[in-house]
């Protein structure tokens, strides 16, 4: 079985009855279904021609936002200045879509975004049609806590307005405006990003930090808010090359520590995405055997321990939460969507 059917049986089999993704099914705090995971999964498996897989996850992602549905409707009816990351939605969930019970970083506003772009991008229209009362839900959900600070796609540095957040958040407003048949604010979020989240004419990491972030390669890939030959990516593609780049795999800033701060495979499969829509097939080949060459028996980790920021921290994690997670099923679903790149595939 080659790497590409691999992959998709690996997400498969860690498809909850319920149709929740597990992040990873080997490591002690992943057991539990974020709804940016989920979401980047599913479009993954969508364009594999799974569309099962990310309808089953799409209904369960509806059932938990029903669920949700008081604490949307009194996060609307407050002011905007009252409102802190605790009021925010959770990013995860139990596989059956109940709340989790514990201190975990929660406050996040990203995956709702991601949701709705996958959605948009990948769902049935009749299963859409079925669910237009939730989706305006989520809308205004997220039109009214974009600015609210909150943790990162990371799960880091609550204070800050992270861009990459606004990027998911922006994507799935657009995607549902089209679904809807109105404007929606993402225009204002790109605007605020362009004004407020730029340095030396690229992107910065959030209102907190001038650095780069892997991440902000999705404002190109695959949330397509800007060209891909736009100033303002091309730059801060160059930067990324530059500070996070290391012989195939990419780190996800200049700082992080996580596991020693390693390079991540969904990331550098974002970035080999960007070679193979620039024309760059070489840099993107490059990665894709770098991917690859970290496939085993298991399937893909999250991150490689090479070229570590800081190799002190590397057994600090590893005594505290065990080895590396994997299979990790987002660093499958970003070698899908890299293949397809590769492949020309729609």
């Amino acid at each position: 079985m080659n790497k590409l059917n691999r992959s998709i049986k690996i997400i498969e089999k860690h498809q909850s009855p319920q149709g929740a993704y597990i992040a990873s099914p080997n490591f002690s705090q992943y057991g539990y279904c974020w709804f940016r995971d989920g979401s980047f999964i599913a479009a993954a498996m969508a364009r594999a021609g799974k569309t099962e897989s990310a309808e089953k996850f799409f209904r369960w992602g509806f059932q938990v936002i029903a669920g949700q549905k008081p604490r949307i409707e009194k996060i609307l009816h407050i002011k905007n200045e009252l409102i802190t990351h605790g009021d925010l939605l959770p990013t995860r969930y139990n596989l059956d879509g109940t709340l989790t019970l514990d201190d975990w970083p929660n406050g996040q506003s990203d995956g709702y975004g991601t949701f709705l772009w996958a959605l948009g991008k990948y769902a049935q229209s009749e299963f859409i049609k079925e669910n237009l009362e939730l989706i305006e839900l989520v809308v205004r959900y997220l039109e009214k806590v974009w600015k609210i600070p909150c943790y990162d796609v990371w799960e880091e540095n609550s204070e800050g307005i992270h861009t990459s957040t606004l990027f998911s958040i922006a994507a799935g407003l657009q995607a549902a405006g089209r679904i809807l048949q109105r404007e929606t604010g993402w225009v204002e979020i790109v605007n605020f990003i362009e004004k407020k989240l730029v340095k030396d004419g690229r992107l910065r990491k959030s209102t907190l930090s001038d650095d780069v972030d892997a991440s902000l390669i999705w404002g190109a890939v695959p949330f397509e808010l800007f060209p891909l030959d736009y100033p303002l990516i091309s730059n801060t593609v160059t930067v990324i090359e530059e500070r996070l780049y290391f012989n195939g795999g990419l780190k996800r800033y200049s700082t992080d520590t996580y596991y020693g701060g390693g390079s991540w495979i969904l990331l550098a499969s974002n970035l080999g995405q960007y070679y193979a829509k620039t024309g760059k097939r070489e840099k993107a080949e490059i990665i894709k055997k770098w991917v690859e060459s970290h496939f085993d028996a298991e399937g893909l980790p999250e991150q490689v321990p090479e070229f570590l920021i800081d190799e002190r921290k590397y057994p600090e994690w590893v005594n505290l939460w065990g080895e590396i997670a994997k299979p990790l099923l987002w660093s499958h679903a970003n070698y899908l969507e890299l293949l397809f790149d590769l492949e020309g595939k729609a």
